[in-house]
């Protein structure tokens, strides 16, 4: 399905000096030998298609990202560093790492490169300008590159001067992950193939629940598990003690009170024959750290010991939800089951990541978290789509605004 904004492959890009802005995100750790590396390489990988073919057009690739919340201040953990180290290992190509985002040393150093040559930029969000899209700083980042190819999806959904506030200034395109990013979404919005299983959990909820709200239409099933479920049980007058629940807030663009769990009980009035929640669940007795476990099976009217938290789906949610999968046409899964780092509760998110997987139909992925445990549990290949981007992701599919795909070229 073809999307209407311009993408590299229109545009000449022969010996440009292109700023590839990817989503590095990445989370950091020490390995065995002390160095600091990222955690996952699945956001790195993504990106490949659009960088061999920027290095066939004989470009000069500037790579901007950012990493985490560093508050307009440099943070030494928090530098791009170890990501364009690892960039380079897995494209045996060198990716040289400069300690700055702006400024004449950065400039010099790009009109030196020679075609093909590659440069990972510092993290956008070192400096106060960012996040509020200072057009005088954006401008500073666009003099670095003749033409933007955005390929952060994850990033879209902001107004940044990185994101936004570059397009004014230099071209913006999109690259190939980002179109096919919007491609199995087009999709997935307008003509899944049937019946449409959504499986969704993890936190996030409000913003997972107004994407449900427009993709729930078409859905045949929606599967409940992890933090979101546990706001539609209150919804439906269930104790959930401890268990995580997204607390009410004020929505910023809107200036309204917005409570997860009426937002919750008001899809399960609409929709009550589509939407499931988990009949028993695993529990843990606290949340962060917990001792002990049992098995509360709400069917057989059990209760949830006080101070406890659900942490997983139990046996019988897990067949159920099985059995519905493999009937599926099409899958959406955005969120894990439960405290699935946790081995003692990660039976219900390895279930039914192999269940998704042995689908053979559509089946498409959703969200950091999601993405990662697909590449841990082994399973990464056998979906049909793994999108490394969250937030953008639900705000897409609840057709609200992506500011950094509006700002790029129309075709």
């Amino acid at each position: 399905m073809a999307i209407n904004k311009k993408t590299l492959r229109d545009v000449n890009l022969k010996g440009k000096r292109v700023i590839h802005h990817c989503d590095f995100n990445i989370k950091l750790s020490r390995n065995g030998l002390g160095e600091t590396v990222p955690v996952s390489e699945v956001r790195i990988k993504a990106y490949f298609p659009s960088i061999f073919y920027l290095l066939d057009q004989k470009c000069k690739i500037i790579f901007i990202s950012w990493l985490e919340r560093p508050g307009g201040k440099r943070v030494k953990e928090l530098s791009l560093a170890p990501v364009a180290k690892r960039l380079s290992q897995l494209i045996n190509r060198e990716v040289k790492h400069l300690p700055d985002l702006v400024g004449p040393k950065v400039r010099k150093f790009i009109d030196q490169m020679k075609s093909g040559e590659m440069v990972m930029l510092e993290n956008t969000r070192f400096y106060p300008g960012e996040m509020i899209d200072d057009d005088k700083h954006a401008k500073e980042i666009a003099r670095n590159g003749d033409i933007k190819v955005m390929d952060a999806f994850g990033h879209a959904h902001r107004v940044h001067a990185s994101v936004t506030g570059i397009p004014r200034h230099i071209p913006a395109v999109a690259g190939m992950y980002l179109e096919g990013e919007m491609e199995t979404f087009n999709k997935l919005k307008r003509s899944p193939q049937k019946p449409l299983v959504l499986m969704v959990g993890g936190t996030k909820v409000y913003d997972k629940i107004k994407a449900m709200g427009h993709l729930i239409k078409k859905a045949d099933y929606v599967l409940t598990g992890g933090a979101v479920a546990n706001n539609f049980l209150v919804a439906k007058g269930l104790e959930v003690e401890k268990s995580f629940l997204e607390e009410p807030f004020v929505d910023k663009a809107k200036g309204t009170q917005i409570d997860p769990v009426e937002e919750a009980r008001k899809l399960m009035e609409k929709y009550p024959e589509k939407i499931l929640v988990p009949d028993d669940y695993i529990a843990g007795d606290q949340i962060k750290k917990p001792k002990r476990k049992k098995l509360v099976d709400l069917k057989q009217g059990k209760k949830l010991p006080k101070g406890w938290a659900y942490l997983d789906i139990g046996p019988r949610t897990i067949r159920k939800y099985v059995r519905i999968i493999k009937q599926a046409g099409t899958v959406f899964w955005d969120g894990p089951m439960g405290k699935y780092e946790d081995s003692r509760f990660r039976e219900g998110t390895l279930k039914i990541a192999a269940a998704i997987a042995e689908n053979g139909k559509t089946t498409i992925l959703a969200g950091g978290d999601t993405a990662a445990l697909a590449e841990n549990f082994g399973f990464f290949f056998r979906y049909s789509h793994v999108s490394v981007a969250g937030g953008a992701t639900l705000q897409y599919l609840a057709n609200r605004p992506m500011p950094g795909i509006e700002a790029l070229l129309d075709k």
